[in-house]
């Protein structure tokens, strides 16, 4: 047997182009992409053939009469040069995604005119006269469709005016509706098709509110001008990831995006289709029948559709895993003098695919679920299949630590639940649940949520791919437990509530409402104000807790330990010598002097000389002659900072925390509060009412 690495094809489809050409697999998406226009936004996971299809779809494109096809890729230097350009249309969700759809609507339109320009019939035109102002600048540089982009938007966006007049003015000075109009005359003039496949996107992505804003707006930009432009058909390729932060943020999402996707799956028959076409190839075979051509390479326990199985076990239904594995195996075999490969080989490389795989899942789902990887690895050692209140068990020791950085922190103090992590795992594949219908375990890779609740005696089962990276107390299926696997794609889902974060923190905002203003909601206010703090200074005080008020024992207040681990608070300590961070919890509008003196009975050792009093007013500034005097006697008097907090300070601060990116909004809030309270309050003179 000839030694070759990668012998069943390269894994990246640029490099694979001998095999794409001569043995392709035509999948059901596919077919839909050439059959149906009204698919656009083609998703899917890393290794699932993003790439491959955009190739195979230039070559079909490029065969159909008066079709011209543009084939755009980013690459990641250009991604990151166009962000300081969007940057300058601030830093909320929906201005960014307005000003970037208008930039890539243009720069779409214009690689459509510098295709046609070509065109005897678009030369001699008045379209030409005016396209070409724009198309002279726009071919200027040679570096990408992105280079170009950035070059434009670098001419004409201006950093000195506000972010919602760069956006409107950003359309005047593109021309944008006057550039459509006259694109529609030069598509009608030429009797061109046009078909621009866009891939690679997650080059130089960055998953906050510029990069994800980005996307979106070249998202819209696509639809826009597939329903504006006749003749004109723009496919783009997205990695899961990718898409689903889109999902997130876009609330307009199931009315415009959602009807435009189409979702790569794989299952057991493609995926056996896909490497019988190269093993017949590579090996020169005559059989016609993919079960003998599987059974002429492979010997012993790997023959027949149930050793094809074994290979798929190690592999999360992606044609990368399947090659890597398949490729490294014939390899083995190869170096051994063996034609056919047998458990051994497929053994050999399968603990490195593994690791590999779990590393591609922690990776490819950080930003979505921070501290993914705590999740993953204390399942080491254990048995991979269990029911889920052991489960539970084990993952509530992860949620009651309180020693993790601040955006993991932060995530499980909204979480939470020990359920809701396991729909997360199960929600990217790591898990699957077991369907008492079908006697199969379920396993979903597409990001979907559960469609049932998670029950303490129900089964789930860590998906084999994965257990001889953990060292689970198995690593192989016996037959019989092959059968209960199933890796579904289309299950049914529940996607009311498609995020559990922002679901978690609106609950958490509406509960405030429900509870009254004075004793008898007290109780209710200490722990509402438990959990804010929890979640809103998660990762920078440790250990909160409801700790008994000495001056009145039915009543409570929070204490926490700072350990100086975020800016405000490393700020707070050196300042304030304050290690042991107090509030005192008063669930009524208005204080008096008394709450204030109460305080400063507190704050001595290691309470420092810094207390914050939480209450129910609707600002946080102080009242001048009241609260402002009294605050001035203690720190003048007693060299205390005393900060007046409020219920609707902390669901501010909740409210920003909806979006992950956003962890330090606190941070920055609290800072810019003590920066008020010591030269304005302290040392400075109240001549009008802030708003905080």
């Amino acid at each position: 047997m000839v030694q070759r690495a990668n012998i069943l094809g390269d894994v990246r489809a640029e490099a694979d182009t001998k095999m794409l050409e001569t043995v392709f697999y035509e999948t059901p998406d596919y077919k839909t992409l050439l059959e149906s226009s009204d698919r656009t936004i083609v998703v899917g996971r890393r290794g699932t053939g993003k790439s491959a299809l955009a190739y195979k779809l230039e070559q079909h494109y490029q065969k159909v009469d008066k079709t011209i096809v543009i084939h755009l890729a980013a690459d990641e230097d250009q991604i990151i040069g166009i962000r300081p350009l969007v940057k300058l249309f601030g830093d909320e969700f929906r201005i960014i995604r307005a000003g970037s759809r208008i930039a890539w609507r243009y720069a779409f339109m214009m690689e459509i005119t510098y295709a046609l320009s070509s065109h005897f019939k678009y030369k001699g035109s008045e379209t030409a006269d005016f396209l070409e102002s724009h198309l002279k600048k726009w071919r200027q540089n040679r570096y990408g469709f992105c280079a170009r982009l950035k070059e434009k938007l670098r001419g004409v966006l201006n950093p000195s005016v506000d972010v919602e007049s760069s956006v409107s003015d950003l359309a005047q000075s593109l021309e944008i509706n006057e550039v459509e109009d006259a694109v529609k005359k030069a598509l009608d003039i030429t009797k061109k098709s046009i078909v621009i496949l866009v891939d690679r996107l997650d080059e130089g992505y960055e998953p906050d509110a510029t990069g994800i804003g980005l996307i979106n707006g070249l998202v819209q930009a696509v639809i826009d001008l597939n329903s504006k432009l006749t003749g004109v058909r723009i496919v783009i390729f997205l990695r899961d990831n990718v898409f689903r932060a889109v999902a997130k943020y876009d609330p307009d999402f199931s009315r415009n995006i959602e009807g435009q996707v189409i979702r790569l799956h794989w299952d057991e028959y493609g995926l056996f289709n896909l490497v019988t076409n190269r093993l017949k190839k590579v090996f020169s075979l005559d059989q016609e029948n993919t079960n003998r051509i599987w059974n002429a390479c492979v010997a012993r326990d790997l023959q027949n559709k149930e050793g094809f199985r074994k290979c798929l076990r190690l592999t999360l239904y992606r044609p990368r895993d399947l090659l890597i594995l398949l490729n490294d195996a014939f390899l083995n075999a190869g170096q051994q003098e063996r034609t056919q490969i047998i458990d051994a080989d497929i053994d050999a490389t399968a603990k490195t695919i593994s690791k590999n795989r779990l590393d591609d899942l922690e990776k490819e789902y950080s930003t979505i679920f921070p501290g993914l990887s705590l999740f993953t690895k204390i399942f080491t050692h254990k048995n991979p299949e269990m029911l889920v209140r052991e489960a539970i068990s084990i993952i509530d020791k992860v949620l009651r630590e309180d020693t993790y950085d601040q955006k993991i922190q932060q995530q499980l103090a909204i979480l939470q639940s020990p359920i809701d992590v396991l729909r997360d795992l199960y929600r990217i594949g790591f898990i699957g649940i077991f369907d008492e219908t079908s006697g199969s375990f379920v396993f979903c890779h597409d990001g979907k949520d559960p469609n049932k609740e998670f029950e303490d005696a129900g089964k789930i089962l860590i998906h084999p791919c994965y257990w001889m990276a953990l060292n689970l107390t198995r690593d192989a299926l016996n037959p019989e437990e092959a059968e209960e696997i199933y890796d579904e794609y289309d299950i049914d889902v529940a996607s009311s509530t498609p995020e559990q974060r922002i679901k978690e923190i609106g609950r958490v905002i509406s509960q405030l409402e429900s509870i009254p203003v004075g004793v008898d909601g007290f109780n209710e206010f200490e722990e509402w104000c438990l959990r804010a703090i929890k979640i809103v200074f998660a990762g920078a005080l440790r250990n909160a807790e409801l700790h008994p008020n000495k001056d009145a024992v039915q009543r409570r207040d929070i204490v926490a330990t700072n350990l100086g681990e975020t800016p405000v608070w490393r700020r707070i300590y050196e300042d304030y010598t304050s290690r042991q961070v107090i509030f005192e919890v008063k669930n009524y509008i208005g204080l008096s002097s008394g709450e204030y003196r109460q305080m400063l009975s507190y704050l001595t050792k290691e309470y420092g000389k810094v207390g914050f009093i939480i209450n129910r007013d609707e600002e946080t500034n102080l009242a001048k002659e009241k609260e402002l005097d009294w605050m001035r006697e203690m720190y003048k008097s007693h060299d205390v900072l005393i900060i007046k907090l409020t219920a609707k300070f902390l669901c501010n601060l909740l409210s920003k925390l909806r979006s992950p990116q956003k962890h330090d909004a606190p941070d920055k809030a609290l800072n810019a509060l003590l920066d008020l309270y010591l030269r304005t309050y302290v040392n400075g003179s109240v001549s009008r009412k802030g708003r905080h």
